[in-house]
């Protein structure tokens, strides 16, 4: 199985509600999203995707900058997000697993069973 990883960053604001405390009040985070995409077979000329390829559709669906819990009708928690950009993202790539970092010490991961 041949894998590649693209990561990418953006920064946006959010508020996590129904949690209670201080996460409940608008604050950001500058995020890192990692991408893992997989396959059995390389496509020609020898690659699973092309990083360009897949950065540039991972900029596209990105929310940078903007107020999370506007753009999504749902709570916009790491792990809600991993989901979302997994989801987005396999309709052009066989994507075995999406990592979403709100800082250097705290990630969520979705990798479908």
């Amino acid at each position: 199985m041949y894998t590649i990883r693209v990561s990418r960053r953006f920064s946006a604001a959010h508020r996590i509600q129904g949690r209670g405390g201080k996460c409940e009040n608008i604050h950001g985070h500058n995020y890192r999203v990692e991408v893992f995409i997989c396959a059995e077979q390389l496509a020609p000329p020898g690659m699973v995707a092309d990083f360009i390829e897949v950065r540039e559709r991972l900029d596209t669906i990105l929310p940078d900058h903007q107020d999370l819990n506007a753009v999504y009708d749902f709570n916009p928690t790491a792990e809600n997000l991993t989901r979302r950009f997994f989801e987005e993202l396999a309709e052009f790539y066989p994507v075995r697993r999406v990592v979403v970092w709100e800082n250097d010490d705290s990630a969520a991961e979705y990798e479908p069973a």
